[in-house]
């Protein structure tokens, strides 16, 4: 069927109060991480960050140009009124940009209609993910409180860029100024329904993305040309589409792993996490969807939760997919608390996984790949669906503080090859990207490029490694004079 609510409607069906608001983390700060008095994204923001050239330690390559964008949950407090959870937060928009031989950051908080509002106001005003608040103003939509806070998308043949919530609109940014442009209306009837935070760009170009709807048993499905025009959008049904975070896709099909995390609250009244519940009993549900019609195959699985997928490839009758499995994905979000350090409750590691579909005999099979304690897994960005066999984790060693959640190390899977780079104690590593010495490079031969939070001296790094010698350490890196706000996903956009 194709998707004709009116915006009153899609807006009730899809959580009129942001009860879907997810993203993901690990890395909450110990107590003293952000003791000193550099504090912009706790407080009102007046001025973007602006470093200046940076002095670059090693040798950075000459054929690295262009501008690495992240984005994450930033100011947290306002006016005496504070939120505590990791996915709760204003957006900042980080840009490090690389040209001519310099390196510099700039950062901004994004003007969305929700931090205008608070700041007008003097402190925060709207519940979060996982806090409520008393008194809080009615809501008009999802967008009402959207911080576009967890991950961007680029549109290179356009150049437009978007900061994205799971729950929301995209929020237009200029990709220069960093500043707010408003949110993307796809379609009318579409207006305010959520977008994926993470799309899928194929290799043509074409943006797949979906929206998912907590309590209607619903997906949205969008696909749109290079240039930002919307050419379909579908509903499907989806058990269990209650929190999606990610999804694949392959030449001929899109890929969703639902988990059975289940909810059970009012959309549009206090915080979504205290309304979720896991069910064990039930199964993963995987549905393949046939890009040309939307028709849906189903699978079950045992139960794991997920938030992030690698990537999925058709090979041999089969449909490949590799994903980080979260056994505890619940607990694991109920302990995201930034302003404490790791809770003696233990929660079981994540796992690198892989699923095999044969669409032909209607079988499913899952198999751990012997990786446990990663996650952020990241692909060549023009490999999207097709078979690859270069992919980026972070990792935790166990000579990680265990007082300090999050991940210490960048790995590397090329093949049946693995690399590593541990950053060492006191240091935790944000998700790092894989770019390719050129769009058409074979998979493997590139850069890995990604930030770490040193959270003794309050000082972010950037770090640039060879993808073929990872093992080797940084060939490059610039140190900011201040710390960053710890992040979440982050795209690079080529000069």
């Amino acid at each position: 069927m194709t998707f004709a609510l009116n915006r009153r409607a899609a807006l009730a069906a899809l959580g009129a109060a942001a009860a879907g608001a997810t993203g993901f983390g690990q890395a909450a700060q110990p107590p003293d991480a952000w003791r000193s008095s550099y504090t912009p994204h706790n407080g009102p923001l007046k001025a973007a960050l602006d470093s200046g050239p940076l002095r670059i330690e090693g040798r950075w390559p000459a054929t690295l140009q262009g501008t690495l964008y992240r984005v994450g949950p930033a100011r947290r407090e306002l006016g005496g009124v504070s939120m505590n959870h990791w996915f709760d937060g204003d957006g900042m928009l980080q840009a490090f940009r690389f040209e001519g031989g310099r390196v510099s950051h700039r950062g901004a908080l994004l003007a969305t209609p929700k931090l205008q509002a608070e700041e007008a106001a003097g402190r925060l005003l709207y519940s979060g993910f996982a806090q409520t608040l008393p008194h809080s103003p009615p809501l008009s939509g999802p967008d009402t409180v959207n911080p576009a806070n967890i991950n961007l998308l680029s549109l290179p043949a356009s150049r437009a860029l978007f900061a994205l919530w799971d729950a929301g609109s995209a929020l237009a940014v200029d990709p220069d100024s960093l500043q707010a442009k408003g949110f993307k209306v796809w379609s009318p009837d579409t207006q305010g329904a959520p977008f994926s935070a993470h799309p899928r760009v194929a290799p043509d170009g074409t943006v797949w993305s979906f929206g998912y709807m907590p309590g209607t048993g619903s997906l949205l499905l969008y696909e749109i040309s290079p240039h930002g025009q919307l050419r379909r959008q579908q509903v499907i049904p989806a058990p269990q589409a209650d929190m999606v975070h990610d999804f694949a896709i392959t030449e001929r099909h899109l890929v969703f792993l639902l988990m059975p995390l289940k909810y059970s609250g009012t959309p549009g009244t206090g915080n979504p996490l205290s309304h979720y519940r896991w069910e064990g009993q039930s199964p993963l549900v995987v549905l393949l969807v046939d890009k040309a019609d939307f028709k849906v195959q189903r699978f079950e699985l045992p139960a794991t939760g997920v938030f992030h997928l690698a990537n999925a490839w058709e090979q041999g009758g089969t449909v490949q997919v590799r994903f980080v499995a979260q056994p505890d994905i619940l607990g694991a979000m109920q302990k995201m608390d930034v302003n404490h350090s790791h809770s003696n409750a233990k929660t079981r590691a994540t796992q690198w996984t892989q699923i095999t579909l044969t669409p032909a005999t209607g079988q499913a099979q899952m198999q751990a790949l012997g990786l446990d304690q990663v996650e952020f897994p990241r692909i060549h960005p023009a490999r999207n669906g097709l078979r690859t066999q270069f992919t980026t984790l972070l990792a935790r060693s166990r000579e990680m503080n265990a007082r300090v959640d999050g991940f210490d190390s960048v790995l590397t899977l090329h093949g049946g090859q693995q690399q590593r780079h541990r950053y060492g104690d006191g240091w935790i590593a944000e998700e790092h990207v894989y770019v390719p010495r050129t769009p058409t490079a074979p998979d493997g031969k590139g850069w890995v490029l990604g930030t770490a939070y040193h959270w003794p001296s309050e000082r972010t790094a950037l770090s640039v490694f060879d993808a073929a010698a990872v093992n080797a350490g940084p060939v490059a890196n610039v140190t900011l004079p201040y710390g960053l706000p710890l992040g979440l996903h982050g795209q690079f956009v080529a000069a």
